[in-house]
């Protein structure tokens, strides 16, 4: 696991996102299980909307913030 909170460990978080964005299409979605978040990227104009969560996860903000990346929470009301 990365610790975030080091200057390692946010090089090394910020790699595994970036290898992750790689794979996913602009418009394209991440499910994460761990908190039940649902993000939504567009890559263009490097924006991610956050419209699911069970849980808060604010580890994948600050690396993606730190990588650039705004983020927007629209979390939809079932």
């Amino acid at each position: 696991m990365m610790d975030i909170h080091t200057p390692q460990g946010m090089t090394d978080a910020k790699r595994w996102m970036q290898n992750l964005i790689n794979t996913i299409a602009d418009g394209g979605m991440w499910a994460v299980p761990r908190s039940g978040t649902i993000l939504v990227f567009d890559k263009k104009n490097k924006r991610v909307r956050v419209t699911h969560q069970l849980m808060p996860d604010i580890s994948i903000a600050r690396v993606l913030e730190a990588m650039g990346w705004e983020i927007t929470y629209k979390i939809s009301k079932h």
